[in-house]
């Protein structure tokens, strides 16, 4: 599905904020202010709910987006959040659709009119750190059709744009303590693989001889590892020979923690570092705790290295919402390297 970043005219709008002045975006990264005029919010806020609101089990089911539909009377929501959706067709009658015809050029006009694009992602619109995502279409049910077909890609580009922004927080500097560099050294020296290691987090067990490493940081518990064995042509890369490894490594390691049956893993297909990866799923439980919480693990090999790599974040947070630190985990997760030299490029 093509899609097209233009630049924009909005200084109708930048000048109703009374601010010259960039400032930071506020607000959630999962709740979404959305504006779409109501004669089309039957017809396109659905199908903008099936592309974006993606549930997740960690274990009860959690929204990595939550829509929340705004009028034009509440436009200071739009113009500070950290990201927003503006999603109406060329015939709207209503503020989205004033709002998209003025914004866009003729020549962009001509081409959404044509079905060549619909899709424009912009960075930094009103403010700093900040992602406004425009949707457009001759008619409403053009966009809802748009949004059918090539829904995952606002979801892609939203979903990489916070990870990006939470990524820069994480490993940020706070309070005089930032990324811990000479931890990602040593485990480098002595793994011969990358890792960034955010501040608060320790390693907490693990050895190079055993091929295994536990990353781990406290309030709420969340902990990465990574395991590696020799690959070989012969290894079944399945799902539960995923499960059958990390339930060993639970046992020495974890107190006994294993994958839950009651969620079958769901795998998808990702890359890291530019390796092609299975990204899966699923929850954790212990039995003699009775405690338990969402996973999420990468499998990938490196030829060049010859090693197979499980790379396996996982998040113990009682009675809170697990999705943000389950992003962090799977940022960890992303930031590993089986080549150092494009670990310490990057």
């Amino acid at each position: 599905m093509k899609r097209l970043i233009l630049s924009i005219c909005v200084v109708a709008i930048i000048a109703s904020t009374g601010c010259d002045t960039p400032r930071d975006a506020v607000g959630s990264f999962s709740k979404i202010p959305v504006l779409i005029d109501v004669e089309e919010l039957g017809r396109v806020g659905p199908a903008l709910s099936n592309a974006v609101e993606v549930e997740i089990r960690t274990p009860r089911k959690e929204k990595i987006f939550k829509l929340e539909y705004i009028d034009s009377t509440k436009m200071a929501r739009l113009i500070n959040a950290r990201t927003s959706i503006i999603a109406a067709s060329l015939k709207s009658p209503g503020p989205a659709g004033d709002f998209v015809r003025n914004a866009l050029s003729d020549d962009a006009k001509k081409m959404v009119a044509s079905g060549e694009y619909w899709l424009i992602a912009k960075k930094d619109l009103w403010a700093r750190d900040q992602l406004t995502i425009i949707i457009t279409a001759p008619t409403a049910e053009d966009l809802e059709s748009r949004l059918d077909l090539g829904g995952s890609d606002i979801f892609k580009i939203m979903n990489d744009s916070v990870n990006e922004r939470v990524s820069q927080w994480l490993f940020g500097k706070a309070f005089a303590e930032g990324e811990k560099t000479e931890l990602e050294d040593s485990i480098a020296a002595g793994y011969g693989f990358g890792i960034r290691v955010p501040r608060l987090w320790e390693w907490e067990k693990g050895a190079p001889k055993e091929r295994f490493i536990w990353l781990r940081a406290l309030e709420p518990e969340r902990w990465v590892f990574v395991w590696w064995a020799p690959l070989d042509s012969s290894m079944d890369f399945s799902v539960e020979r995923w499960r059958h490894v990390r339930d060993s490594l639970c046992a020495i390691y974890y107190e006994g923690d294993r994958v839950s049956t009651k969620m079958p893993p769901e795998t998808t297909g990702t890359s890291i570092g530019g390796r092609p990866a299975v990204q899966i799923r699923a929850l954790w439980e212990n039995k003699k705790t009775a405690l338990g919480g969402p996973i999420v693990s990468f499998v990938l090999s490196d030829p060049i290295t010859n090693r197979l790599y499980i790379v396996d974040g996982a998040v113990f947070a009682p009675a809170v919402r697990k999705e943000p630190y389950l992003r962090h985990v799977e940022i960890v997760c992303r930031s590993f390297r089986s080549d150092l030299p494009t670990f310490y490029e990057k």
